[in-house]
């Protein structure tokens, strides 16, 4: 997939300001921009996370692309073992020094940013199900791993240097799919499903209660947690719901489903399957941009001192914000 021509990146990135940069009025920070970017490949890019090292993207065929002095280069072009199973998700440990990713035909592996290399894990307890989201926490060498499928599996891990010790498969859901997953670094984890089902684990994914939401009404499709009582989830509507370990409150962004969604403690960032960027700061939930990326979004990440906040998608899309 990598070998495609870069001609409709190029464009995109040309007309960056037309597309990305024209719909910031009425934001708060109007300092900024979001440019296309240009990047070597076509294939669709379904996740992006921030390393120790700058930003990576995975996606279709497995394809793994990194962020390095603002430049976008492939480092695997065909996935874990050059086997060409797509990765749909990345996570990243505390200190920024592993990534994990999952996806197609029980794909699952780890990739070493700071060594550049991988290792496949692929088919943990020889699971072969399509894994949907992966989620990591803790120093690099002693992680702690939980991965969801399809089928509505979980599947916890520990790493001990080079190997992993795989637990047993829980299905923590309310019998809908599991869509989503992240952990904190205080062993908390939430999973959410589509039937509106959000659930915390407090003893690193051993057991799972659900802590909201009845009556939704929403198919949650991404969670982000940033510590013990600190969780926001959204979904179809446009709906994001966030728990301060008491209370929910509910803010309606759009009428496009949110697909993807990113927090730490002070802010966050949500975007729209349409293209719809979402910011929350210190006054609430601000609509940032619309990027009006012409196909489906997939994916956003906060910022680092090495990468600008990003999104990514199909098709190759990636959008930079700069300042």
């Amino acid at each position: 997939m990598t070998g495609r021509p870069r001609t409709r990146r190029a464009v995109l990135a040309a007309v960056g300001t037309a597309a990305g940069t024209l719909s910031l009025a009425g934001c708060a920070d109007t300092d900024s921009e979001w440019i296309a970017a240009d990047v070597p490949t076509d294939a669709a890019l379904y996740d992006v996370a921030q390393t120790a090292t700058g930003a990576y993207a995975v996606g279709e065929d497995g394809v793994v692309l990194a962020r390095d002095g603002g430049d976008w280069t492939v480092r695997l072009k065909n996935g874990l073992s050059e086997a060409g199973d797509g990765l749909r998700s990345a996570a990243v440990t505390s200190n920024g020094r592993a990534m994990w990713v999952a996806g197609d035909s029980g794909a699952l592996g780890l990739y070493d940013v700071v060594a550049d290399r991988a290792v496949d894990f692929s088919a943990p307890k020889e699971k072969t199900t399509s894994w949907t989201a992966i989620a990591a926490a803790g120093l690099a060498g002693d992680e702690r791993l939980t991965a969801i499928n399809s089928s509505g599996e979980l599947l916890r891990g520990r790493r001990d240097g080079a190997d992993v010790a795989w637990g047993e498969v829980t299905k923590p859901g309310s019998g809908s799919s599991v869509t989503d997953v992240d952990l904190t670094p205080l062993a908390y984890g939430y999973v959410v499903d589509t039937d509106g089902g959000v659930f915390e684990s407090r003893d690193g994914g051993v057991s799972w209660s659900r802590i909201g939401l009845e009556g939704a009404g929403v198919d949650f499709a991404a969670v982000a947690a940033t510590d013990s009582g600190h969780v926001s989830v959204a979904g179809g509507n446009g709906v994001v719901y966030t728990y301060n370990g008491v209370d929910w409150s509910r803010t309606t962004l759009g009428e496009q489903p949110i697909a993807a969604l990113a927090r730490d403690r002070d802010t966050a960032l949500a975007v729209s399957s349409a293209g719809v960027v979402y910011e929350r700061g210190f006054d609430g939930w601000t609509e940032l941009a619309d990027l009006q990326p012409g196909n489906e979004l997939r994916s956003v990440a906060l910022g680092t001192a090495r990468s600008p906040q990003l999104v990514v998608g199909e098709s190759g899309t990636v959008y930079e914000r700069r300042y």
